[in-house]
């Protein structure tokens, strides 16, 4: 029951798409689908990073899930969480020695985002949800460093990163309740009406910057166009749902989106 808490606690899925975007990086970078022990090594410091920062997050909020009953890991005290996380990160910085010094830098940089959000901008939901976004979208150009070339996914990750803010603020919007008194979040600062605003503007620069690539010319093909299409109708699904207070639906609709919206930049050298 222990060890299946502590894997859990990793979040595994949410690794997983650390990894995807860490695979589509590198696929986008190298203007073809290809696998190596970099990249391997890559994904494997993604989903570990991403495990970490899960980690650490509920070491950091611990004693606010514990009141809500909200805790991930009830058999383990929080400072076996904090060392837990340690542990990820070490390991996760173990793999990308095996990659280049580009790929060190930026796995140190997320890292200590993800530590500096959970310890000290949880309190300050508004500005973590930029961190975060930062964090997610970095898989991207995380996966390039194999190839040393940016020049398309720069643009990508630029994208995904305005969608992962939106998902963010509807996550934050979801747990308001809980949050209340614990968390300084963006919807409780300016209200839920003035934050669907922002959630739309941000599921439209999402797509703008993605079209954009497509417009002069960098992307050709019909695959990218149709799939970026496919998500940008989901994202704005979920923004109905954000609109019509379905907080859940909203979510998932935002997490479908961003599923296609990896497909589409895999599109985009297929």
């Amino acid at each position: 029951m222990e060890i299946k808490e502590l894997i859990y606690a990793l979040r595994p899925g949410n690794g997983v798409l650390a990894a995807i975007g860490v695979f589509t990086g590198f696929t986008v970078a190298r203007g073809a689908i290809g696998f190596n022990i970099d990249l391997a090594f890559a994904m494997l410091a993604a989903f570990f990073i991403t495990g970490a920062g899960n980690v650490i997050n509920d070491y950091f909020d611990f004693e606010i899930d514990k009141k809500l009953g909200k805790n991930i890991v009830k058999n383990f005290e929080g400072k076996t969480l904090f060392a837990y996380s340690m542990f990820l990160f070490a390991v996760g910085l173990i793999f990308t020695t095996g990659i280049n010094y580009d790929a060190t830098l930026i796995a140190l940089f997320v890292s200590i985002l993800l530590i500096v959000y959970s310890g000290i901008m949880q309190n300050y939901k508004f500005l973590g949800n930029i961190v975060v976004s930062i964090g997610k979208a970095a898989t991207l150009i995380f996966g390039a460093t194999i190839m040393h070339n940016y020049s398309i996914v720069i643009w990508f990750a630029i994208s995904a990163f305005f969608a992962n803010i939106a998902r963010e603020i509807i996550k934050d919007t979801e747990d308001m309740k809980g949050d209340k008194g614990a968390k300084k979040t963006l919807p409780m600062l300016i209200g839920v009406s003035k934050t669907g605003f922002i959630v739309f503007a941000a599921y439209l620069l999402a797509v703008l910057v993605a079209l954009y690539v497509m417009i002069i010319g960098i992307v050709t093909g019909i695959l990218y166009p149709l799939l970026l299409a496919a998500a940008s109708i989901v994202f704005f699904t979920s923004w109905k749902f954000f609109a019509k207070k379905e907080y859940n639906k909203a979510q998932k609709f935002s997490k479908l989106g961003m599923t296609i919206a990896l497909l589409a930049f895999l599109g985009a050298v297929l």
